[in-house]
């Protein structure tokens, strides 16, 4: 028998093979790297359009849908190496190499704690993959309440946050008071525009949520999500947007674009980490940990440290939007 001739996953057309993780042809596996290469940013108000091949058809499909099937059919914007360089892998052994024990013990602890988070989230349960206010709010008291629980057994937390008073809080506390909420926000931030980056949500501009709930940032859907009237003017959100809009298209977009490796990741977190501490409560070596990270990372890739140090930045900004925005609709 013949061998079957494999099928776009995408358009239908006849595929060559795998592109970015999922068979595809090839115009749909380069429209792909195009866009994340490129990090166009698609709008789409129907969002169920039909993207079928079809060579009469004039303009092509639309972009949105084009994309957002790209991403459901299993590719993988992590896998286009947008502004990398071939030296990226060498860098991170190098890293290693130049790095003290302890050092590597540390970054080791986090990237086994930020796995740990990821496998706690796995038994969250997903009403939608779209969310709402009321359903955002359920989901990180969730979300909270794990990430203090494993992060309170984590060594390298606890160091951290060794100079702080930590009381025991119920349920029904309210969890932007607890000591930790700014920690806890912004390990929430993090991985939120980590995930957006990676699930290409710059490009959907949506804000992928770290339990795998997503936010449409488009101004109908994003009332939507407000559970307001669908005719009711924005302008009293219109904070709140941009908090959510600064999280996808600037923190994110930044996340896609460095691509970083986990060990490199490690490290942007810790500093992060470290510097959400209030300056009287900061343990002395946790800051010595930091800084050798630190200058290990630049002497081995100064262009990752740049990075690091530049959207270390964002996320400190974009923490503090997205608290201020979700206190206002609490």
């Amino acid at each position: 028998a013949p061998p079957q001739e494999m099928i776009c996953s995408i358009c239908s057309d006849k595929a060559e093979g795998y592109h970015f993780g999922a068979i595809s042809c090839a115009a749909c596996g380069a429209f792909f790297r195009r866009s994340v290469s490129d990090q166009k940013v698609y709008s789409c108000s129907n969002r169920q359009c039909n993207i079928a091949h079809d060579p009469t058809k004039r303009g092509g499909s639309c972009r949105f849908c084009r994309f957002l099937k790209c991403v459901s059919s299993g590719m993988m914007p992590q896998d286009v190496k947008a502004k990398r360089t071939a030296s990226t892998q060498q860098n991170v052994t190098s890293l290693y190499r130049n790095m003290n024990q302890s050092s590597i013990l540390l970054i080791d602890q986090i990237i086994v704690f930020r796995r740990n988070i990821a496998a706690e989230r796995q038994m969250f349960d997903s009403i939608s993959r779209s969310t709402n206010r009321t359903n955002l709010i359920i989901s990180l008291h969730q979300e909270f309440e794990m990430l203090r629980r494993v992060a309170l057994g984590c060594p390298f937390f606890i160091q951290i946050t060794e100079h702080f008073s930590i009381p025991y809080l119920g349920t029904d506390s309210k969890i932007m008071n607890d000591p930790l909420s700014d920690l806890l926000t912004l390990l929430f931030v993090f991985e939120a525009c980590f995930l957006t980056g990676v699930k290409g949500g710059v490009q959907l501009d949506r804000l992928f949520l770290p339990n795998m709930l997503h936010v449409d940032l488009s101004e109908v859907l994003f009332t939507e999500f407000l559970e307001c009237d669908v005719h009711a003017s924005m302008d009293p959100y219109r904070s709140i947007l941009n908090a959510f809009s600064y999280l996808v298209q600037m923190v994110s977009r930044s996340f896609q674009s460095a691509n970083f490796d986990e060990p490199i990741l490690s490290i942007l977190l810790y500093k992060c980490l470290t510097e959400t501490v209030p300056i009287n409560y900061r343990h002395r070596f946790a800051e010595v940990n930091r800084d050798s990270l630190l200058t290990d990372l630049n002497r081995v890739d100064s262009t990752a440290f740049q990075h690091t140090q530049n959207i270390a930045s964002q996320i400190h900004q974009g923490a503090r939007a997205y608290k201020e925005a979700i206190s206002s609709i609490w």
